[in-house]
């Protein structure tokens, strides 16, 4: 379940920080310096940002409506920041670089004022699958940040995450594909633990981790439970933390 508010003042930071980020010039892109000025007046705009989790797939180019998105490699892990997009419907291609046949190709609605996210992952029918999640979200209080937690591992258990030393989950019983709610917690060292819904057993720790205040950021649980043997260490199961907002 994808729900949230959008804050007005953190949309028009969006759009005049955005406007300063690298982003290949195509139809579907806004990309340009904005002052308070200029952000009253572009065309409706919703933001889209991208994360590659598909352990099968090497470097990506992404294709807006027929034109190349991304000048620099998209490879496994990385995570590219929001751009600034025109509304109504996009389509969009994913190929291998310099590759002339598309791993996926999708039409999607791009709402106004809406931020999302494509994570990309390994395909059952297709070369490539994107689970698309809406990023509504308040901005967080004063000594706060706020989390959310992406299952991206295809054999990996149902999983929790558990904060620091709470006797409670934040977030339980998350499958394969789920993308939770964003959650207020402390902004402070901070540990999580995934563990198994099942038998509650503890399959991944992250420790230390310094959350800023009023900060946004994803946890993503990625790679195999059990990967091939042949297969680089980079598809082991493993936890990446990514802050979605402010990026810096």
């Amino acid at each position: 379940m994808l729900t949230g508010v959008n804050k007005n003042k953190m949309l028009m930071n969006w759009k005049r920080t955005l406007g300063l980020f690298f982003l290949a010039l195509s139809p579907l892109v806004i990309t340009s310096c904005l002052d308070d000025e200029d952000a009253a007046d572009i065309p409706p705009v919703a933001y889209v940002a991208y994360y590659h989790g598909s352990p099968e797939t090497g470097a990506v180019s992404i294709y807006a409506d027929g034109r190349l998105y991304n000048t620099n490699n998209f490879e496994y892990t990385d995570f590219f920041t929001y751009g600034n997009y025109y509304t109504g419907e996009r389509n969009l291609s994913f190929k291998n670089r310099n590759a002339a046949n598309s791993l996926l190709d999708t039409a999607v609605t791009l709402n106004e004022n809406q931020p999302y996210t494509f994570f990309f992952i390994d395909g059952e029918e297709s070369a490539m699958e994107t689970v698309i999640a809406e990023d509504n979200w308040d901005e967080p209080s004063e000594g706060k940040a706020m989390i959310r937690l992406v299952h991206l591992s295809p054999d990996a258990p149902a999983v929790n995450l558990v904060v620091n030393d709470d006797e409670a989950a934040t977030f339980s019983n998350q499958e394969y594909k789920n993308v939770t709610d964003f959650v207020e917690i402390d902004a402070e060292l901070t540990s999580f633990n995934i563990t198994n819904a099942t038998t509650g057993e503890v399959i991944l720790t992250a420790e230390d981790l310094d959350l800023r205040t009023q900060r946004i950021y994803t946890v993503i649980v990625r790679g195999y439970a059990a990967p091939e043997e042949a297969s680089s260490s980079i598809d082991d199961l493993s936890l990446q933390v990514i802050r979605n907002y402010p990026n810096y």
